[in-house]
């Protein structure tokens, strides 16, 4: 097995199992990896990978197999799937089994309190790795400010959404 296949199964089996709370948390420590200590992929790159795996459906996690596939193929993608969903799904059939055994423990309460504001830092976190992948213009700016205002305001969905900003970025970004 070469050294990209170990290393694509190693951050992505580690980030499998740090990301609780969805995988939007996880997403910086992701793009320290890809980016900047393997050069998997660019920053700009990362982002467009980030922004495809959106649109499709299932977790945001889903575009770590674009990541692998850019490190090594189409057998990387498939290392870094597995290596995603695989060691973090085994974890939650054994977390879910203790949780419902111990459902009304207020530790259990105190637990799921506790880890709330972290996981609401680690998505703001997420926002910030995707952003350095962007070009910082008037019109990027003004585009992301009106999709998060739509995203709060309306019931327009994310996909629709990133749509309409490729439109946008068709428009005002030639």
């Amino acid at each position: 097995m070469s050294a990209t296949y170990l290393r694509l199964l190693w951050v992505f089996s580690m980030l499998s199992v740090l990301g609780f709370g969805g995988g939007k948390g996880i997403i910086p420590e992701m793009r320290t990896y890809a980016v900047t200590t393997f050069h998997w992929t660019t920053a700009s790159q990362f982002s467009e990978f980030y922004t495809i795996g959106k649109m499709v459906p299932g977790p945001t996690t889903i575009f770590s197999a674009l990541v692998g596939y850019g490190a090594a193929g189409i057998i990387g993608a498939a290392v870094a799937t597995a290596a995603m969903f695989v060691p973090s799904s085994l974890m939650m059939i054994g977390a879910g089994t203790l949780f419902e055994r111990f459902r009304t423990s207020p530790v259990r309460t105190l637990i799921v309190q506790g880890l709330a504001p972290a996981i609401i830092g680690l998505v703001w976190s997420s926002v910030l790795s995707i952003g350095k992948g962007i070009p910082i213009t008037v019109t990027t700016i003004a585009v992301a400010l009106a999709v998060a205002v739509l995203s709060i305001r309306t019931k327009i969905s994310a996909p629709a959404l990133i749509g309409l900003s490729g439109v946008a970025g068709l428009i005002f970004l030639r």
